[in-house]
């Protein structure tokens, strides 16, 4: 072959190359725009605690629903804890990783807060998911648990339309719903079955205009109703790893300074345990954990507001089954 024709097949197949590399491309658009990413963060509702069966909680309605209606799949992750309230929330927000790409975030939390601190952490995790995925859209759940537009409702409600969340309004889901609550809900809290499906159908319904409003550019840049919230953009984990083990029941953390909010990340293990923490060897909690069920529930709680640190934590744990079922600790807020 002579040189012309080596230079001719070269140019050929240099052109192939590039053209699959563009296909292949095309491709992967393709198949991303037929994907939504939903991110579920709440408690034992946003679980689906309730279902008498895995496949009957409400969200998992909306993956078949949404490939009939409309050929896309549903990626969905649920960090959702039962028993918490919305500063867990904010931990998992903040837990999450950046490079994500959540299409849209569902947030339901208010069962478990109390009125007197839930507007700053449920907003925490609104600002959170603003400010680490701004191309997501928000959706609000007001807990059928609730039964009335309690003072918390009224705070998602406000917060909701302060940053454009879609407001799944289960409350008035089941007061129309012509049944009884008893029917939708059997232990006073979770919805049953039916309950579930309601709240599917009410979920479905708002899914349906986020669908049609998805390519709308990128949410603007919102800022806080309580400037508080701001603090809460610094975050620090520390996993039971970057303890140090002083003895088969204490754990030990040298630090820099920390002050802000210190919280607890531990699940609740059989008996009566107590966990005592110390920061510069000073006692600032001794938090009894009293759990006298079969089963076992995670929770990330607020410790203390105003926490300083100057050099050292200390967790001593009352039994070593309790040292096992240790997480970490979270620091947030910090000045």
């Amino acid at each position: 072959m002579n040189s012309g024709k080596r230079i001719k097949v070269f140019l050929i197949l240099t052109v192939v190359f590039f053209l699959m590399i563009l296909i292949g491309v095309g491709i992967a658009k393709t198949q991303d725009s037929n994907v939504l990413k939903v991110l579920i963060v709440g408690d034992s509702i946003g679980e689906g605690a309730g279902a008498s069966d895995p496949t009957m909680k409400w969200y998992k309605y909306l993956i078949p629903y949404m490939k009939d209606t409309y050929g896309v799949k549903l990626d969905i992750t649920n960090v959702s804890m039962g028993g918490n309230t919305s500063y867990a929330g904010y931990v998992r927000v903040m837990e999450l990783d950046e490079k994500e790409d959540y299409d849209l975030a569902v947030i339901c939390y208010g069962e478990n807060d109390r009125p007197e601190s839930f507007a700053l952490y449920y907003e925490s995790i609104l600002w959170a998911l603003s400010n680490k995925y701004p191309s997501c859209k928000l959706m609000t759940i007001l807990e059928s648990s609730q039964r009335d537009y309690t003072e918390k409702i009224r705070t998602i409600q406000r917060l909701s339309e302060h940053y454009g969340a879609y407001v799944v309004d289960m409350i008035a889901a089941f007061n129309d719903s012509g049944k009884i609550y008893e029917e939708l809900c059997n232990d006073g809290t979770h919805p049953n079955d039916e309950g579930q499906k309601l709240y599917y159908e009410t979920v479905k319904s708002l899914m349906d205009v986020f669908y049609a409003e998805r390519k709308q550019s990128t949410m603007p840049k919102i800022e806080a109703v309580n400037p508080e919230v701001i603090k809460f953009k610094n975050f620090k984990y520390y996993s039971i790893e970057d303890f140090q083990k002083v003895d088969e029941c204490t754990y030990e953390l040298e630090t820099e300074m920390l002050p802000g909010t210190l919280g607890i990340d531990y699940t609740c293990v059989k008996g009566e345990n107590i966990i005592t923490i110390y920061t510069d060897d000073q006692m600032i909690c001794e938090k009894p954990v009293v759990w006298n069920n079969d089963f076992t529930l995670r929770f990330i709680e607020k410790v203390m507001d105003d926490c300083e640190i100057k050099a050292k934590i200390k967790i001593v744990f009352s039994s070593k089954e309790q040292v096992e079922a240790f997480h970490g600790v979270i620091f947030n807020g910090i000045k």
